[in-house]
């Protein structure tokens, strides 16, 4: 049955309308309880999804051995719109971690190549190093972040702001998607350049809470010596795997752009990890 004021060219009926009232007051009622309901309902999913995420990270602390190779490759063009300069790099690297601390072993081959490198810079200061550079970033910090995710994920989530969870699917996986706002905490001298920074963060868990990919975007506004302006934007992609106690990231793709004081850079760097039980 329609109720009368849902007739066409019927008005919804004021409060303090005898019988109307009281029919309208229970049906306000119950969609107001209802509305609550859902609105509980939908923040306990909204809490239990983080929960998850956090208890998954907490137990993976990376304390078991392991051993992996790490494929690193960069790309970067940087200069003027008419005069760009761009260098390409490779570099691998074996790495443990155990008990008695992290051990990075570098091959022969690799050595030879960053001293050739060197020569060539001692006869044409122009010439880029990209092994060298591939060779530096691949630092003992990261290759940990690597080989021990869980810790550092936990540190970003901590005041990051929820802003959403969809359902959805990660490589056929069911996945629960989480979207953060991040707040950066920059030091004294950042302050003074940067004017605007946007950082987000996407992360798609399994119904157990750990992750199986993350991808932030970093954009970033900013002004030095009062007229140079400045704009950067950068993107990160990790997939993750589960390996004994750690989170272990597979896949590390790294992509950022800038632009200022007339010159334009791209760099984009790309890290494969394989364990050396696969």
């Amino acid at each position: 049955m329609v109720a009368p004021w849902m007739e066409t060219g019927r008005s919804v009926p004021r409060a303090g309308r005898g019988k109307d009232r009281a029919v309208c007051a229970p049906v306000i009622g119950f969609h107001r309880r209802a509305a609550i309901i859902l609105l509980l309902s939908f923040s306990c999913v909204r809490a239990d999804s983080q929960l998850d995420l956090k208890s998954a990270l907490a137990r993976l602390g990376g304390r078991e051995a392991v051993k992996a190779r790490v494929d690193y490759q960069i790309a970067r063009t940087e200069g003027a719109a008419e005069k760009q300069a761009g260098e390409e790099g490779r570099a691998t690297v074996a790495v443990e971690d155990g008990s008695a601390g992290m051990r990075i072993f570098w091959s022969k081959a690799v050595i030879q190549a960053v001293n050739d490198e060197h020569v060539a810079q001692d006869r044409d200061p122009d010439k880029r190093a990209p092994i060298q550079r591939a060779m530096d970033e691949l630092s003992a910090t990261r290759l940990n972040g690597y080989l021990n995710a869980a810790p550092e994920l936990l540190r970003k989530l901590e005041g990051a702001q929820l802003l959403e969870e969809t359902a959805g699917a990660w490589e056929g996986q069911p996945a629960r998607i989480l979207t953060f706002k991040l707040t950066p905490h920059l030091n004294e001298r950042s302050r003074k350049y940067v004017k605007e920074i946007e950082i987000t963060a996407r992360l798609w868990i399994g119904a157990d809470g750990v992750p199986m990919a993350a991808e932030n975007r970093t954009r970033l506004r900013g002004r030095a010596l009062l007229v140079i302006s400045f704009e950067s934007s950068e993107t990160e992609e990790f997939r993750f795997r589960e390996a004994g106690d750690r989170l272990v990231v597979l896949q590390h793709v790294r992509e950022a752009s800038g632009s200022g004081g007339g010159e334009n850079s791209h760099e984009k760097t790309t890290a494969n990890l394989t364990l050396a039980d696969s």
